[in-house]
């Protein structure tokens, strides 16, 4: 028993000094269950900070508290007037606020046009523009409009029915009709007086279905909400075009951290110091290291893309140039991510650990799983210093949007300044680490 403990003993010494074991066993899960929890139940807040726009046409009174309830929520940013060209600030009119939400500057867009609720209205009617760029997030906001001008409906029934009586009947004997009415009904029909009077939201729908299993119910007939998408109704796979860059961006990093932390096992097999004692510098050979993981992203991120292509109809070709030029990016980000994993690392376990790492915390809150925006606010924050987020966002822009070079010049901007960075911390680490001694 003796020496059972004492094997028990050493495996736990053991394993407490593997860095590697430790860190995939406890803080890679750690950060990701922390991400995820803040995601999809940590805060219970949902989605912050998405982009609508909001252009309000209509004098009534309840038009006014769907625009102020909108202001209230956490979930929205709402922008009311955009700059033009010149610098100036200029309100959203129906066509301008299209083009916003056309060019990615929003992700939605609400219209309450002058005949939300007129006098004569018995229900409401706005209008609803989309991008579906991210699926997940743009079901979210339908979701959350349609909450917050369904919550205004019950208002709406009773100020339309006070405000008949009371211009008929007067407001005394309007609200005396209305007592009694809500009697009758509650006498013959044994429905709640207050339901009548005092609707909410819910009293209005009576459980019913059609033939596609829809609920059918008085708020779907009066509360008309003209729903239109702006951008990628011509995407043959919607789904694919918004998923390739993210899944292409992830493996990429797993692929060249493994190239990049080869160096390690050159260094034990004794190939690294006999390239040295040939005429060739450490400066030499840590180019051709860099040089070989740079061309093989790009060929592994255009063969993901073009199997996309072949399989799922992605269009790569109309907009091919500034694909490549975020392809290129792309691949000088994750090609110095990973030599500088591997000039930190002493081991090439040390390196795989730290890549596991690294590659999923910045998949997780870099956009390559799900919308940055379902993330608290800090998260977001620090997803945009990934160059992850804007590998995914500038693929997005090209293969989605169909911009031109201008508009992703900030995406290249921002990834080859990553890169560069990243290449010069490694350069210095290289000289003071031992890989070469």
């Amino acid at each position: 028993m003796k020496q059972i403990y004492r094997l028990f003993k050493s495996s736990y010494r053991i394993f407490w000094n593997d860095k590697v074991s430790v860190a995939l066993t406890f803080i890679v899960p750690l950060v990701l269950m922390s991400i995820f929890g803040a995601v999809f139940g940590g805060s219970g807040s949902g989605p912050q900070g998405i982009r609508l726009a909001v252009l309000n046409q209509s004098n009534a009174p309840v038009a006014k508290r769907i625009e102020s309830s909108l202001d209230t929520l956490k979930t929205f940013r709402i922008i009311k007037s955009f700059q033009t060209d010149s610098g100036k600030t200029v309100m959203f009119d129906t066509l301008s606020i299209q083009d916003y939400v056309r060019s990615g500057k929003a992700a939605a867009a609400l219209v309450l046009p002058p005949d939300t609720y007129a006098d004569t209205s018995v229900g409401l009617y706005v209008k609803f523009y989309y991008d579906p760029k991210n699926d997940m997030e743009m079901q979210t906001v339908k979701g959350f409009i349609q909450q917050v001008v369904f919550s205004q409906f019950p208002s709406v029934i009773v100020q339309s029915s006070l405000r008949q009586a009371e211009r008929y009947l007067g407001m005394k004997n309007g609200s005396a009709f209305n007592r009694t009415m809500a009697s009758l009904v509650h006498k013959y029909f044994d429905v709640d007086t207050n339901i009548l009077l005092h609707p909410t939201l819910s009293d209005f729908s009576d459980g019913s279905k059609d033939s596609s299993g829809r609920e059918t119910n008085i708020l779907n007939q009066i509360v008309q909400i003209e729903s239109q998408q702006l951008i990628g109704k011509e995407m043959k796979n919607p789904w694919a075009t918004r998923s390739v860059g993210g899944w292409g961006i992830m493996f990429l990093m797993f692929t060249l951290t493994a190239t990049s932390s080869s160096l390690f096992d050159e260094r034990k097999s004794g190939i690294l110091m006999r390239m040295l004692t040939s005429p060739v510098s450490r400066t030499q050979i840590l180019w051709n290291k860099y040089l070989f993981n740079l061309s093989l992203g790009i060929i592994q991120l255009l063969f993901m893309f073009t199997f996309g292509w072949i399989m799922f109809q992605v269009d790569i070709f109309s907009n091919f140039l500034n694909l490549m030029l975020i392809i290129l990016a792309s691949s000088v980000a994750c090609t110095a991510l990973g030599m500088l994993i591997a000039s930190f690392s002493q081991t090439r376990q040390q390196a795989n650990g730290l890549g596991t790492l690294l590659i999923l915390s910045m998949s997780a809150i870099g956009g390559a799983w799900f919308p940055t925006s379902f993330m608290p606010s800090t998260i977001q924050f620090f997803s945009k210093l990934t160059f992850v987020y804007w590998s995914i966002d500038g693929f997005m822009e090209v293969l989605w949007r169909g911009v031109g070079f201008a508009s992703i010049i900030p995406h290249l901007a921002v990834l080859f300044g990553i890169g560069t960075i990243l290449n010069i911390v490694s350069v210095r680490r290289f000289r003071k680490g031992q890989l070469f001694d």
